[in-house]
């Protein structure tokens, strides 16, 4: 058993919320650890842990793609595509103009009669993307998209969620689940602190993949201080 894996983290909260590690309570265990990671991951953040980047080919004569086929293509595990954010021409290094998919149709007239070509833009629809113009051959494209996490079914399935972070977080969420459906008085008043927990470290974890990351790029090229000297104070030379 691999450290904070679906097993792991269903025997952790089943313990925390006092129920067995074995039969259908480790069985509900399980869901509840999956309503926590599916939840933790769905408040609209853009964790950085959800994004990926990659490369994909084309097929001659093919214009629409899915989005299941480009995760293949681009080796995504455990989760699936959310949203194509950009696509660039990675044989000539430029991005593809994207437009919504009725301008498209509007701009190329007809579905029919286009011409074939190195796809110049793109739109998307319904998990689908259409390129324009139709590739006549073999391109390959860059990929830069954001990713929804998939159910854990097997026991050694991993969250995608950084692994310092996979017990703080899931453990009493699943467990706060877990205690409420014994109902009760007392059983409630402790999830409700289990769930405290969790949110107090929830910001600091949002913090930490989303909202509070500092650039890791230079405004200013190098030497530019050299040619340009600032005074402490920030004015310059007058």
């Amino acid at each position: 058993m691999a450290s904070a894996d679906l097993l792991d983290l269903a025997e952790w909260a089943a313990r925390t919320a006092r129920f067995s590690t074995t039969g259908s309570d480790l069985t509900l265990a399980k869901a509840a650890v999956n309503d926590a990671y599916l939840s933790t991951c769905a408040d609209g953040s853009p964790f950085d842990f959800l994004q990926q980047e990659g490369q994909w080919t084309t097929t001659a004569g093919s214009d629409v793609y899915s989005y299941s086929s480009i995760a293949t293509a681009m080796s995504v595990s455990g989760a699936s595509i959310a949203e194509i954010e950009t696509l660039t021409n990675d044989d000539d290094g430029y991005p593809l103009e994207s437009m919504s998919w009725s301008a498209l149709e509007a701009w190329s007239h007809s579905t029919q009669d286009d011409p074939d070509g190195m796809p110049t833009h793109w739109s998307k629809w319904a998990s689908r993307i259409r390129l324009y113009p139709t590739p006549d051959a073999t391109y390959t494209l860059g990929c830069f998209v954001r990713l929804v996490p998939a159910e854990m079914t097997a026991d050694a399935d991993t969250p995608l969620i950084p692994l310092a972070w996979r017990r703080r977080l899931l453990v009493p969420y699943a467990a706060a689940i877990l205690l409420r459906t014994e109902g009760g008085l007392e059983t409630a008043a402790e999830a409700n602190r289990l769930m405290e927990g969790y949110e107090r470290d929830f910001i600091a974890f949002r913090t930490a993949y989303a909202t509070a990351k500092r650039p890791t790029f230079r405004l200013a090229t190098p030497g530019w201080e050299a040619r340009n000297p600032v005074d402490r104070f920030g004015f310059g030379d007058w």
